[in-house]
């Protein structure tokens, strides 16, 4: 299996398609619905006309008949197309006092001017033709205007939630991007989106892993070096990160600088057997056998049934001069599982020897 494929593993095991998923929370807020005045607002305010029309009406038939000086009564002229205005008080009648206006005055014209005018007969108010109510035009309801306000004020309120949005949240939106455009195939696009995802947040785990990953898929190792060597500057507990690039320097022929990455983050990773057989193993290839060989026993402790790790302890006790302590280990080796063919027949034949 090819070490870029065990970094893939690696990517995955560590969850990194597990966080695709999220949030983000357009708030925008509902714009409130207008209100309109109901109906029957409206006949309430017709029938308040139509009774304030009918009682000035009464007020306008009670104070009609006039009286002028030397008891002459004088007739009302009602003009029945008088245009009312609504609620307002009529004004008192007054006294016609022209004698020639005989239309007013109620006279013949072929009566003359010394006989007394005839009082005219006023009519009955019930007689009268009602007057119609003044139509009134309904007034524009304030609420009418109102919902322009809010639909107008909602666009900035809405560019406001928007401008607010983190800088954590912006790289997530970049990193959900990245993984459909993965999906689709479009690499380069994906890998652009990843990296506009560290710049707004540089400790976006998942996105650097993700990167890390598709930019040694597309054969760029080192962008995926030193996207690693990034996030382990900023984070030195992100073991995965240090043993991918651990892997990425020991696949160059940089063994020292691989023990470099590891020891680094070595504290962080006490609690990983993979982590610390791993370090062993490159421990081993440098010769340092009794690191190797410390580190081999914390890992097993940790998985006591890998064989590997019992063939690699092996080695470094045949190492170091400690032959039945290397049987031993081999012995277990053999026993454990994960060996190959080749490698079970590598452990027989350390046997054979010892």
């Amino acid at each position: 299996m090819s070490l870029i494929n065990q970094m893939l593993q690696e990517l995955d095991a560590r969850g990194t398609s597990e966080s695709l998923g999220g949030v983000l929370q357009g708030q925008v807020r509902v714009v409130p619905q207008s209100r309109r005045v109901h109906p029957a607002w409206w006949l309430a305010l017709l029938l308040v006309v139509a009774l304030c029309a009918g009682g000035l009406w009464v007020l306008l038939g009670r104070a009609a008949p006039a009286v002028a000086d030397h008891n002459v009564a004088l007739p009302l002229v009602l003009d029945m197309e008088l245009q009312l205005p609504p609620i307002v008080a009529a004004p008192a009648a007054k006294a016609i006092t022209q004698p020639e206006n005989h239309a007013l005055a109620g006279r013949d014209p072929a009566v003359p001017a010394n006989v007394p005018a005839r009082p005219a007969v006023i009519p009955a108010p019930a007689e009268r033709p009602s007057v119609a109510a003044p139509a009134v035009a309904p007034p524009v309801a304030a609420t009418d205007a109102a919902p322009a306000l809010p639909a107008t004020s909602s666009a900035p309120l809405l560019a406001k939630q928007i401008r607010e949005l983190t800088p954590q949240q912006l790289a997530e939106n970049e990193y959900r991007k990245a993984s459909n455009l993965i999906q689709q195939g479009r690499t380069a696009e994906a890998i652009a989106a990843l990296e506009q995802a560290l710049r707004l947040d540089p400790r976006h785990v998942a996105a650097r892993q993700t990167l890390t990953a598709t930019l040694i898929e597309a054969r760029r190792p080192d962008d995926a070096m030193h996207t690693l060597r990034e996030g382990l500057q900023l984070d030195a507990s992100q073991a995965g990160l240090a043993m991918i690039l651990a892997r990425l320097q020991l696949e160059r022929g940089d063994l020292k600088p691989a023990l470099e990455t590891l020891q680094r983050s070595l504290p962080y990773a006490a609690d990983r057997a993979d982590y610390l057989a791993f370090l062993a193993a490159l421990l081993q290839r440098d010769g340092r056998h009794r690191e190797a060989i410390e580190q081999y026993a914390q890992a097993l402790r940790k998985s006591p049934n890998n064989g590997v790790w019992w063939m690699g302890q092996g080695i470094s006790l045949q190492a170091d001069g400690r032959i039945p302590e290397a049987i031993e280990a081999y012995s277990r080796a053999k026993a454990g599982n994960g060996l190959s063919a080749e490698l079970r027949a590598f452990v027989e034949e350390k046997l054979n020897r010892l």
